[in-house]
């Protein structure tokens, strides 16, 4: 067993072509959130630093290997991942525009996509539970419209930590496994 730095292989960075497919998933995504809810009006207006994304999708990638050594194997799951990309996205702001302040940028989408993961992993935990013969689905986004806010203003002013995001996370969804 592993238990020595010397044992571990080092980690070596995503392929650039994997990282350029999940960027090529992401843009539309984002032309979304942009458009919809932001409001900018020309999505092309929004620039992105490839560096910083690729940057954060290779420390997202670390992060998944240390929850496999560090935690007996665990998988470290769609919550932690959507957290995860909410903390680089505030630490590394890798969108900018014209129009609106770097950090107020990035600060919303990062919250957007924060939500739009809670929601995500609750509907697809109801539809597993659905094909399971579960005829009562449970799993729900347990948020009121003040924790928003509160999270929105925690993501713009407070320096919050990786772990801190996660929990905040794994606090707003409802499991109810019965």
């Amino acid at each position: 067993m592993a238990n020595k730095p010397h044992e571990f292989e080092i980690f070596t960075p995503i392929d650039a072509s994997v990282i350029k497919a999940w960027m090529d998933k992401l843009k539309p995504y984002l032309h979304n959130v942009i458009v919809a809810v932001i409001g900018i009006d020309k999505p092309s207006d929004v620039k992105f630093s490839r560096e910083a994304l690729y940057e954060i999708f290779n420390r997202i990638e670390k992060r998944r290997v240390y929850f496999h050594i560090y935690h007996n194997g665990m998988k470290m799951g769609e919550i932690y991942e959507g957290a995860l990309l909410c903390f680089w996205i505030l630490k590394l702001m890798p969108f900018s525009t014209a129009n609106i302040s770097a950090s107020l940028l990035n600060t919303r989408i990062a919250f957007i996509i924060f939500m739009n993961m809670l929601y995500y992993v609750s509907n697809k935990e109801n539809e597993k539970r659905a094909k399971e013969g579960k005829t009562r689905p449970k799993t729900r986004v347990n948020i009121r419209d003040k924790q928003m806010d509160d999270i929105l203003y925690a993501f713009q002013y407070r320096d919050l930590s990786k772990e801190a995001i996660m929990a905040i996370a794994d606090s707003h969804l409802y499991f109810d496994y019965r």
